[in-house]
């Protein structure tokens, strides 16, 4: 998923073993890196903060520490394991690569090559899911999260927007809702924790209202095949089967996801829903621009 911003490294040159001859496989030569990595500079423009920015004096000292040791014979070989670790390590969406060898080619000023990748999908059986609501400022609120959240994880999956009935409270303003698909090894504790810092910096404050109105509220639905109980939690999330504005979203990113306690599919789930009293609505694909939807690619 590509945002409009981009951090733009250029020129980077750095010594290291690279060629086919003989004597290139004995004395370094120059190589020249570029980088462009799409990313969302507005938040650290606002507050004029080295910490909301993306830290590309780290990124930039990975790429020296890995390409001075590399030993490779193509520069497409370097280019390749150089974009697969910054995508891995720096949990990239997408990146713009070249190496280039300025002394490769007699009476040239420089050759190399260029590539771009992304993020490989995950397995959809290896994904994370995330439930995404608000009905106090919901573009500005859902948008805070999705930045947030696509800092930190890469999505796999995104849904439209829907506006959704409120559950329990009817007389309060419509929903917005969502569901993500991310992908990351951290435990459902650890995310769990992460999305209650993101849902305080939205402004949630506990509620003694249990159906009551939400600036934003972002849960673990299901992670991977799990099935997890517990006093205060539980995995796959059971608002899935009984509340359209989970189960729809979810269903719209994998019509192919399957409950892995009970091993119904969820289009069998969605086919069984019958009330008709939580109403759905799909949004516009534009309502947010930055992130549209995005069905897991299979």
């Amino acid at each position: 998923m590509r945002t409009p911003d981009y951090i733009v490294l250029t020129g980077l040159k750095i010594s290291c073993i690279i060629g086919i001859f003989d004597w290139e496989r004995k004395k370094k030569q120059a190589v020249l890196i570029d980088l462009k990595i799409p990313c969302d500079v507005y938040k650290a423009s606002q507050k004029d903060n080295i910490a909301d920015a993306v830290d590309y004096k780290k990124i930039a000292k990975t790429v020296i520490a890995f390409v001075e040791k590399s030993n490779f014979q193509l520069v497409e070989t370097l280019a390749e394991k150089l974009a697969k670790l910054l995508l891995k390590t720096f949990q990239l969406a997408e990146i713009e690569l070249s190496v280039s060898k300025p002394a490769a080619i007699r009476g040239s000023q420089n050759v190399g090559v260029k590539i771009h990748r992304v993020q490989p999908a995950a397995d959809s059986d290896e994904l994370i899911y995330l439930s995404l609501g608000s009905n106090v400022n919901p573009g500005q609120n859902l948008k805070l999260a999705l930045k947030e959240i696509f800092k930190k994880y890469p999505f796999q999956g995104l849904s439209h927007v829907y506006e959704t009935s409120p559950v329990g409270d009817s007389k309060q303003t419509a929903f917005w809702n969502m569901a993500a698909a991310v992908s990351t090894h951290e435990k459902p504790e650890k995310i769990r924790l992460w999305l209650t810092t993101l849902e305080k910096k939205a402004g949630r404050k506990k509620n003694a209202i249990n159906f009551g109105p939400r600036t934003l509220d972002v849960d673990l639905i299901a992670w991977k095949d799990l099935v997890q109980k517990s006093k205060t939690f539980q995995l796959p999330h059971s608002d899935i089967a009984v509340k359209a504005f989970v189960l729809f979203p979810l269903l719209e990113i994998n019509p192919t996801w399957v409950h892995p306690e009970t091993k119904k599919p969820i289009i069998e789930l969605a086919a069984s829903f019958k009330d008709k009293t939580q109403k759905i609505r799909q949004l516009r694909a534009e309502t947010f621009s930055a992130f549209p939807p995005k069905p897991i690619r299979k």
